[in-house]
């Protein structure tokens, strides 16, 4: 039973993270040609992110910036964290902390090249940092409940 539903929150979570990160900006206006609009949603930079929304967080930007700021950051860690419990609980091979790790860069970096290419969003490597993070995260709070 409770593989069951283990399974049944790891399909949930799979469908909601496809739709978060796809379904709601299909449709989206796009403008430009496609390798204009590719070279505009690439970000290689690694922190260049991180340090825009936190020097909006302290208050060298635009108010308006912080709540988006916050989502930014907080949403790209907690969305992953699932990744770090869920694949752990179901697939034994996944329990060593290396493995759960290069699964979810495997993972996380599949999401940000879909997104680029096909103009449903951007690759950051902000994004791919704070992703891991939330996965190392979860991938901590299995142990947790270990101890």
């Amino acid at each position: 039973m409770k593989k069951k539903l283990l399974w049944a929150a790891f399909v949930s979570y799979c469908v909601l993270m496809l739709w978060l990160l796809f379904g709601q900006r299909a449709g989206a206006v796009q403008y430009g040609n496609y390798w204009q609009q590719l070279q505009a949603n690439i970000n290689l930079v690694p922190l260049a992110t991180v340090w825009e929304f936190l020097r909006g967080l302290l208050g060298f930007g635009e108010s308006s910036l912080r709540v988006h700021a916050i989502i930014n950051l907080a949403g790209n860690v907690v969305m992953f964290v699932p990744l770090g419990v869920l694949p752990v609980l179901l697939f034994p091979r996944l329990r060593r902390f290396w493995r759960l790790l290069l699964m979810a860069l495997a993972v996380i970096l599949w999401v940000e090249a879909v997104q680029l290419f096909s103009l449903l969003g951007t690759f950051d490597v902000d994004d791919v940092l704070l992703n891991l993070v939330g996965a190392a995260i979860g991938y901590a709070l299995t142990k947790i409940k270990e101890i």
